[in-house]
């Protein structure tokens, strides 16, 4: 017998607190399958493909299905500019303060 509270991992025993459930025994899971617990329910499945560049697998919950989806690009890196020359200024010794 297993138990959840608020869709936590199951566990065998309870903290004593009110919200646990009981839920159902881990199924049997098949060789190059993998177990997990989502959404509160078991699901058994392949394990994620591996991630390629600006691509990363998402696991869709309501298809049961791995989904490949493209990164959001969400900052544009300003244009690299030469640094421009630079001169010191000096303060000027001419039109200072008369009596």
């Amino acid at each position: 017998m297993l138990f959840s509270k608020n869709g936590s991992i199951p566990k065998p025993e309870t903290d004593g607190t009110e919200g646990w459930v009981e839920v159902p025994d881990a199924p049997e899971v098949p060789e190059g399958k993998e177990l997990a617990w989502l959404n509160g329910e078991w699901v058994v499945r392949d394990p994620k493909p591996a991630d390629r560049p600006g691509y990363q697998w998402n696991w869709a919950h309501d298809g049961l299905a791995w989904v490949e989806c493209e990164y959001a690009v969400t900052a544009i890196e300003p244009p690299t500019l030469p640094p421009e020359p630079w001169e010191p200024t000096l303060p000027s010794t001419s039109g200072g303060i008369s009596a």
